[in-house]
């Protein structure tokens, strides 16, 4: 009886619906990571948007993975490029509001990467986490 209960809630939920997400392979980094994301760093909110051709564009309130990993404070619209090399992922900023961070980079660690949630560790140690905007 115990075996007919769980088959039955197995199909009654679906495969996927009823197990954590399936973590992402780090050779499908650079495909999976492509859209729209929303990070929290403490109470702040910061969204930011990576595009296939390796563009990106972050609105940063008071605090975020640009404003705390390039300069505490920063707000604003910045734009510029991303890379990853395994788990480490380099942005370059091209355009930003505040001169403080035009034309600097900055590289962290993903530390968690599943379908809809990325885990990010700046180098000061710092950890952001963000949801994929749907």
């Amino acid at each position: 009886m115990n075996r007919l209960f769980y088959l039955g809630m197995l199909f009654a939920c679906g495969l996927s619906s009823c197990s954590p997400e399936t973590p992402i392979a780090e050779t499908e980094y650079s495909a999976k990571i492509v859209g729209d994301w929303q990070g929290t760093v403490g109470d702040m909110k910061e969204t930011i948007s990576f595009d296939a051709d390796g563009k990106f564009v972050s609105e940063v309130r008071r605090q975020g993975f640009i404003s705390n990993t390039l300069g505490q404070g920063i707000t604003g619209t910045i734009r510029g490029t991303w890379a990853l090399n395994g788990k480490s992922i380099t942005l370059n900023v091209v355009s930003a509001e505040n001169d403080r961070v035009l034309n600097k980079s900055t590289t962290s660690t993903i530390e968690k990467f599943r379908p809809n949630e990325l885990l990010v560790k700046s180098v000061g140690g710092g950890t952001s986490a963000f949801l994929r905007m749907l």
